[in-house]
Formats: structure tokens, C-alpha cells, sequence
């Protein structure tokens, strides 16, 4: 397996290569373009080019996740606003794990696929999309948080949709930096 890197590219953080989603991965390009590579800097910096590499966009991607369920689940519990606010915290980090610990070695084993990363986001967001589908038809006040995810999930394939027309620029952009 090959491991592409950039060497002392401070400008190579913002790579659409490194990051995940079609959101990031737009708002990367944007700033490559912008950024200006950096010379006669002291140290040397590597950067490996991996698309789980963006610590600030998986740690916000995981609040979001944590977020959109506790709010489900905050809306189920008969208790008041905040009771049920500090209920579902623990709730939800269960109603997150268990299909994912029970669930994934099933997946796993039916695909074949040995990509936990991918098994694990799956199983996630199917269930949250299930939930959101739900969520979204009723008439509590967690239903503007399913359209809030329905929301993030269309601007997303927007992003998806330009970095698609914009790839052959995407590509050259990339190759600039990448050794």
C-alpha cells in the first residue's frame, strides 16, 4: 500500500483529499486556492494524505451525530425539556453503540467487507436517516432537527455534485502538493 505525503506543505491541509465529506472536502479546495504555499519556513512538516485525516471534521461530525439522536431521544421521554435533555445524554450514547457493536460483525460478515470505518458509518446513518424520516413527521420540537439533518444531508450532495463538475481542477490542485 502506497501512502502519498506532503512534505513541508503547510498549504496541503486544506487538500480535499483529507477530508470526507463533500462539504469539507469543497471548503479545502477553497481554501487551497487561497492559501499560498509557505517557504523558507523552519522544521519540516508532513502531512499525510488520508481522507480520515481532519481531526475538527470528524469530532464535528460526531457531536452532530450525538446531537441529532440525544434530541430524539430527548423528544420520546415523557419528562420536561431539560430533564429529558440530561436523561437522553447517556440514552443516546447507548441508542448509538448497540446497533453498532450488534449489528456491525452482522454486516461484516454478510458483506465480507473489512472496513470497519465504513461498516460503522452505515450502520449510523441509515438508522439516523430511519429516525430523521420518523422524527420529522411528527409534531414535536424535534422535528426541526430532522429537517436540520435532512438539510446538512442535501448541502452535502450539493458539494458533492460541484466537486464533481470541478474534479479535473481538484485533481491539479492536489498534484501540486503530493509527492
Amino acid at each position: 500500500m502506497m501512502l502519498n505525503v506532503a512534505i513541508d506543505r503547510p498549504d496541503a491541509r486544506w487538500l480535499p483529499s483529507r477530508h470526507h465529506f463533500a462539504v469539507a472536502r469543497l471548503i479545502g479546495y477553497i481554501l487551497l486556492g487561497r492559501t499560498r504555499p509557505a517557504v523558507d519556513r523552519p522544521g519540516h512538516l508532513i502531512l499525510s494524505i488520508d481522507r480520515d485525516q481532519t481531526a475538527v471534521e470528524m469530532h464535528l461530525t460526531a457531536f452532530w451525530v450525538f446531537a441529532t439522536t440525544a434530541c430524539y431521544v430527548a423528544a420520546l421521554l415523557p419528562f420536561a425539556l431539560p430533564l429529558s435533555i440530561i436523561l437522553a445524554i447517556p440514552l443516546a450514547a447507548v441508542a448509538i453503540h448497540l446497533p453498532i457493536v450488534l449489528g456491525g460483525p452482522i454486516l461484516r460478515a454478510l458483506t465480507g467487507d473489512g472496513n470497519h470505518i465504513k461498516i460503522v458509518s452505515v450502520i449510523t446513518m441509515v438508522l439516523l436517516l430511519i429516525a430523521s424520516s420518523y422524527v420529522a413527521t411528527t409534531r414535536t420540537w424535534a422535528r426541526f432537527v430532522a429537517w436540520l439533518f435532512f438539510a446538512i444531508l442535501l448541502l452535502n450532495g450539493v458539494a458533492a455534485v460541484i466537486l464533481w463538475l470541478l474534479r479535473g481542477s481538484v485533481k491539479a490542485a492536489e498534484e501540486r502538493c503530493v509527492r
